[in-house]
C-alpha cells in the first residue's frame, strides 16, 4: 500500500516552436508517492486536454503503479480539487481507500451560500435556513417554492431573484464525496491531513524550477524524458 498524489506537477510547459500566446502546450500530469517519509515523483504522464483533467495520463499513471510491487495499491490519495472527477479517484474510493482533498466551496456574496443550507444526503433533502424542505437528486438543480420564497422573511437575504422566481441551489453529481470532504475540513484532525499536501506542492514547486518554464527541445517525447530528469533530480 502506499499514498499518493495526482496533480499537474510542471504544469503546462510552453514548447519550442513559437512565442505567440497561442504557442502549443505540453502538459504533464505527476503521480507523487510517499516513500520513507518523503514524497518523491514516481510517474508522469503526458495530458493532452485541460478540460479532461487527467483522463488521458490515468492508464499510464495506473499502468506505473501496478510495478510498484508491493505498494502498488493507493491506500491515501492526496488529489487536487481540480482532479477530483478523475477515473483514478473513484478507483481509489471503490477500494474503500481515502481520498484528500478540499472541497469545492460555493460563493453568493452577501446572500446565503449553499453551506448555509442544511443538506441530508440519506434522505436527499436539503433544508433552507428559513426551514423549507425539499427533495433533490445528484446533479440536479433544487429550486425551492416562489410563493413559499416570497412571503419568507429571510428573501432579502436568501436571493435577489425575480418574486415569480424561488432561490435555486445546485446539487453536484459527486455531491456525497462533497460532503464527505467537506466535512473532513471542518475538522481540526482533517485540516491536518488536508496540509500535508504541502510537502507535495514544495516537491513540484523544485522540480519546475529546475526544469524551468519553457520546454527545451522540440517534440514531446524529449520534452517528457527531460521533465523526467529533473523529477529524478529532485528524488536524490
Amino acid at each position: 500500500m502506499t499514498r499518493g498524489d495526482v496533480t499537474s506537477g510542471a504544469g503546462a510547459l510552453q514548447l519550442r516552436g513559437g512565442t505567440r500566446p497561442a504557442a502549443p502546450v505540453l502538459l504533464v500530469r505527476e503521480l507523487i508517492c510517499e516513500r520513507k517519509g518523503r514524497w518523491a515523483v514516481a510517474s508522469m504522464a503526458r495530458d493532452k486536454s485541460l478540460r479532461r483533467r487527467g483522463e488521458e495520463a490515468a492508464p499510464v499513471l495506473r499502468d506505473d503503479i501496478a510495478r510498484l510491487r508491493s505498494r502498488n495499491v493507493i491506500a491515501e490519495l492526496h488529489v487536487d480539487r481540480g482532479y477530483i472527477g478523475s477515473s483514478l479517484v473513484q478507483e481509489v474510493l471503490a477500494a474503500r481507500n481515502d481520498v484528500i482533498c478540499k472541497p469545492w466551496v460555493s460563493r453568493n456574496g452577501k446572500l446565503f451560500a449553499k453551506s448555509d443550507f442544511q443538506i441530508d444526503m440519506r434522505a436527499r433533502t436539503i433544508r433552507c435556513p428559513a426551514g423549507e424542505v425539499e427533495r433533490f437528486e445528484p446533479g440536479s438543480v433544487v429550486e425551492f417554492d416562489p410563493e413559499t420564497c416570497a412571503r419568507c422573511p429571510l428573501r432579502s437575504q436568501c436571493t435577489m431573484a425575480s418574486p415569480a422566481t424561488g432561490r435555486s441551489v445546485t446539487i453536484a453529481e459527486d455531491e456525497q464525496l462533497q460532503h464527505r470532504l467537506r466535512k473532513l475540513a471542518a475538522s481540526p484532525k482533517g485540516r491536518e491531513r488536508l496540509r500535508e499536501r504541502v510537502a507535495v506542492e514544495h516537491r513540484l514547486a523544485h522540480v519546475g524550477r529546475k526544469q524551468g518554464r519553457r520546454a527545451r527541445y522540440r517534440g514531446v517525447r524529449k520534452n517528457l524524458f527531460d521533465i523526467g530528469r529533473a523529477a529524478a533530480v529532485v528524488n536524490l
